[in-house]
């Protein structure tokens, strides 16, 4: 049950460092909020359906959340990379490409 109980604890991490309430959580996750409450008291146990639309609505694979326990570093960073992939994602199809060519010339000059 050892995965069980990390994906309880990165779940409950990834929800504190969101800073949002569990029904907001819940919301976000497209699930009610009862099922994030059972899983967190019952040490992760939940189905495996339920796990893997956790994952997708998280943009993680679930094998990230049931590995190895998330430093306080760790959900900061994914957050910020959430973040960026989301702004990059409402951008207009111009500003898309241009932020492309920027990555290649700092991949070409940074290697």
């Amino acid at each position: 049950m050892y995965a069980c109980h990390k994906f309880a604890s990165n779940l409950s991490t990834i929800w504190e460092m969101k800073n949002l309430t569990l029904s907001e959580f819940s919301q976000e996750l497209d699930i009610p909020k009862s099922t994030i409450q059972d899983i967190l008291s019952k040490d992760g146990d939940t189905t495996l359906r339920t796990a893997l639309h956790i994952a997708n609505q998280l943009g993680l694979p679930l094998s990230s959340l049931t590995g190895e326990e998330y430093s306080e570093a760790q959900p900061k960073l994914l957050l910020s990379i959430m973040t960026c992939f989301d702004s990059f994602a409402r951008l207009s199809a111009e500003d898309r490409d241009d932020v492309v060519h920027v990555k290649a010339i700092l991949k070409k000059f940074w290697k």
